[in-house]
C-alpha cells in the first residue's frame, strides 16, 4: 500500500485539507482495529458508564449548592439540609464512581498495551525477510518504538482526558438546557467557532509537521546506528565530531519543530478569548433574567458553573487533540510499516517436508533490486540471470564471484526472503514456492557472516533454532559434544559452563568465538541443508582448520547438502563442485552468468579465469 505524503503543496486548499483529516482520522480507525480487542472494548464500555455517573455527580454540586443557598436566604431548613446532605453524597459518590473510572482505565490500557505489542510483533516478523531488507528504513526498531510510543500517548490522552471532558462538557450543556435552554445554546454557539479556530490549527500542523517528523526519524536513526557503532566512531577520532553533528541536526529540526508548536500555541488564544466572552455572555442573560423577574436568583450559581465548566472542558479537549495531532505523524509512519504487503506468494495447502536428504534444483533464475536502482535510468538493478545449478544430497558446493555477482541473493532465495522474479528453486523436485516455509526452515542450517548473538546465554544462544520440544529433549553432553567439535569450549571463560552470559550482541564473547556460536547453533539443528556464509572470517588458521573439519564431519553425519559462500577462497577449497558466478552486468547478449562448473580444484584452476584472477590476489596457489 503506498502511502501518501502530507505536501503543503496538496494541502493549501480546503478540500485537501478535508482529505488529510479523514486520513487522520483513518489512521486512528487502523489504531482501534488493529490494536483494541473485545476485552479492551468491555473495559472502555464499563469506564464510560462509571465515569458518566462520576460527572453527573461532580455536576450535581452546583445545583445543590444553589438550593443550600437559596434555603438559608429563605431560611427553609429543609432546602438547606437536603442541599448538605447532598453536597456529602455527591462527594462520598463520586469518590466511589471515580475509583471504579480509574480501575477500567488502568484495565483498559494494559489491555491495549498488551495487544498492541503483540500485534507489532506479530506483523513485523509476518513480513518477508525480503521485505525487511527492501524497507530496511521504514521496518526498524526505531519507527516501531516510536510508534507504540505515540499510541499508548494517544490512548493516555484520551481515557484520562478526553472521555472526562467530553463527558462534562455533554453534561453540563444538558444541565444548563434544562435551566435555561438559552445559555445552553450560547455556550453551544462557542463549540462552532472552537471547531473552526481548530480546523485552522488542525491544518497548521498537518501541512508542516511531516517534514519535521522526518528529520527526528533520521536522526533518531542516526543516533542509534553511531550508539551501536561506538567503537568504530570513538577509534576514528569521529566521536567530538559526531556530537557536535547531530547537536545541529537536533537544532535544526527542533527549531522547526518548535516554530510550529509556537505557532499553534499563539493560536489558542482565539479559542480561550471566545471561551471567556461566551461565558460572560451567559452570566449577564442570567442576570437579566433575574433582575426582570423572570428567574430566581439561585439558578445563577449552577448556570455560571456549568457554563464555565463546559467552556474549561473545551480547552481541555483542545489539548487532547493537540497531542493527538502531535502523534498522528508516527502513527502514520507505523500504519505504512506494518501496512507494506508480504511479498511472498501464498498457497491454501503447502507441502510439508519431511526429514530426509534434500535436493535442490536452481533452473533459470532471474532477479532483481527495486531498491538498488541505477542513478541515471531509474531502472532495478539486476543480480542474477539464467542460474541454473543443482545441488545434490551430501554435495557441498562453493559460490564463488567477485562481488555483486549475485551469491548472496542466491542464498536469500533459497531460503525465500523473496521468491524470485525469473526461474524456479526446487526441494526434491518441487517449487519452493509450494512447500511449507516453516517445514524448510527445520531442515535448513543457516551461517551467516555477521554473527547475531543474543544477550543471555551461552546454552540460550546455542539453542535458539530449536523448537521448544527439541530444547527440553537434548541434554547437556550433546551440546557439549557438538561444542567440542566446533571449538566453542572456551575453557576458563565459561564461569558457569552453558549457562555462561554472553553480554548483548556477544560483547563478551570475541569476534571468533561469536562465530562458533553461530556455527555450533546451525549445527545443533542437525540441518539436512547448511548455507554457510564465510562462516569462519574471523578465526585464526588453526580454529578454522579445526572448526572447518567440524562442519564437514556433521555434514557427513546427516548426508546433509551445502552451500557455501566464497569470501576467502580457502575456505572452500574442501567442497565438491565450484560453481564460478560472472556479474550480470559484465554478460553478452545471452551470455551464461555461470563461467564453470567445475569439480577439483585444479579442474577450477584450468577452466576459470575469474577463480585464477581471485587466486593470485589472495596467493591461493594449486599446491595449496
Amino acid at each position: 500500500m503506498e502511502e501518501r505524503e502530507f505536501t503543503q503543496g496538496n494541502q493549501t486548499s480546503l478540500l485537501g485539507y478535508l482529505k488529510s483529516m479523514r486520513e487522520t482520522r483513518d489512521i486512528l480507525s487502523w489504531c482501534n482495529r488493529e490494536f483494541v480487542n473485545d476485552t479492551a472494548r468491555t473495559f472502555f464500555k464499563h469506564l464510560l458508564f462509571w465515569s458518566m455517573l462520576s460527572r453527573a455527580v461532580s455536576l450535581a454540586y452546583p445545583y445543590l449548592m444553589g438550593m443550600g443557598i437559596d434555603g438559608l436566604y429563605q431560611h427553609n431548613l429543609t432546602f438547606a439540609i437536603i442541599a448538605v446532605v447532598g453536597i456529602a453524597l455527591t462527594y462520598v459518590l463520586g469518590s466511589v464512581f471515580e475509583w471504579r473510572a480509574g480501575h477500567f482505565i488502568e484495565l483498559t490500557l494494559g489491555e491495549n498495551l498488551r495487544t498492541m505489542d503483540h500485534r507489532i510483533n506479530k506483523i513485523f516478523f509476518a513480513k518477508n525477510l525480503g521485505l525487511h531488507l527492501e524497507e530496511g528504513g521504514k521496518l526498524t526498531q526505531e519507527n516501531m518504538e516510536k510508534g507504540w510510543n505515540r499510541f499508548d500517548m494517544v490512548q493516555k490522552s484520551i481515557l484520562f482526558s478526553g472521555v472526562d471532558s467530553g463527558l462534562t462538557l455533554v453534561l453540563s450543556l444538558l444541565m444548563l438546557f434544562l435551566i435555561s435552554p438559552v445559555c445552553c445554546l450560547i455556550i453551544a454557539a462557542t463549540l462552532v467557532g472552537n471547531f473552526l479556530i481548530s480546523l485552522s490549527l488542525n491544518r497548521l500542523v498537518t501541512v508542516y509537521m511531516e517534514p519535521v517528523e522526518s528529520m527526528f526519524r533520521a536522526l533518531t536513526r542516526k543516533r542509534g546506528e553511531r550508539w551501536q557503532g561506538v567503537e568504530r566512531v570513538v577509534t576514528s577520532g569521529r566521536d567530538g565530531e559526531e556530537i557536535e553533528v547531530m547537536n545541529q541536526e537536533f537544532t535544526k529540526a527542533l527549531e522547526a519543530d518548535r516554530k510550529i508548536w509556537l505557532a499553534y500555541i499563539r493560536g489558542t488564544m482565539p479559542r480561550s478569548l471566545l471561551a471567556g466572552f461566551s461565558v460572560t455572555l451567559a452570566g449577564l442573560y442570567a442576570g437579566w433574567r433575574v433582575w426582570e423577574g423572570h428567574m430566581a436568583v439561585v439558578d445563577v450559581v449552577p448556570i455560571l458553573t456549568w457554563a464555565g465548566m463546559a467552556s474549561q472542558q473545551m480547552r481541555f479537549l483542545a489539548r487532547v487533540e493537540r497531542e493527538v495531532n502531535w502523534c498522528t505523524p508516527s502513527l502514520k509512519s507505523l500504519r505504512h510499516s506494518l501496512s507494506l504487503p508480504n511479498q511472498l506468494a501464498q498457497i491454501d495447502q503447502p507441502i510439508v517436508l519431511n526429514d530426509g536428504p534434500v535436493e535442490v534444483e536452481f533452473d533459470g533464475l532471474g532477479h532483481s533490486y527495486d531498491h538498488k536502482r541505477h542513478a541515471k535510468n531509474g531502472s532495478a538493478v539486476q543480480v542474477l540471470s539464467g542460474l541454473t545449478f543443482t545441488v545434490r544430497p551430501g554435495e557441498k558446493i562453493a559460490l564463488i564471484g567477485p562481488s555483486g555477482a549475485g551469491k548472496s541473493t542466491v542464498t536469500r532465495l533459497v531460503q525465500r526472503y523473496m521468491d524470485p522474479e525469473q526461474g524456479v528453486i526446487r526441494v526434491n523436485g518441487r517449487d519452493l514456492r509450494e512447500i511449507s516455509l516453516s517445514s524448510w526452515r527445520r531442515l535448513v542450517g543457516y551461517i551467516p557472516q555477521t554473527a547475531r548473538v543474543f544477550d543471555g546465554t551461552l546454552r540460550d544462544n546455542l539453542l535458539y533454532s530449536l523448537s521448544s520440544a527439541d530444547r527440553a529433549q537434548i541434554s547437556d553432553e550433546q551440546i557439549w559434544e557438538i561444542m567440542r567439535l566446533l571449538r566453542i569450549d572456551f575453557g576458563a571463560r565459561l564461569t558457569h559452563g552453558l549457562d555462561t552470559r554472553v553480554g548483548r550482541n556477544g560483547v563478551k564473547l570475541s569476534g571468533g568465538e561469536a562465530q562458533r556460536v553461530m556455527i555450533g547453533a546451525a549445527a545443533i539443528k542437525r540441518p539436512r541443508f547448511m548455507i554457510i556464509d564465510e562462516a569462519t572470517s574471523s578465526l585464526d588458521a588453526e580454529n578454522q582448520a579445526a572448526v572447518q573439519s567440524g562442519i564437514d564431519q556433521l555434514l557427513a553425519q546427516e548426508e546433509a547438502s551445502a552451500i557455501i559462500i566464497a569470501h576467502r577462497l580457502s575456505t572452500v577449497l574442501r567442497c565438491d563442485t565450484f560453481v564460478v558466478l560472472k556479474p550480470v552486468d559484465s554478460l553478452a547478449p545471452g551470455e551464461s552468468q555461470i563461467e564453470t562448473i567445475a569439480h577439483s580444484v585444479p579442474e577450477l584452476f584450468a577452466r576459470s579465469e575469474i577463480f585464477r584472477t581471485l587466486a593470485k590476489l589472495e596467493g591461493v596457489s594449486l599446491a595449496a
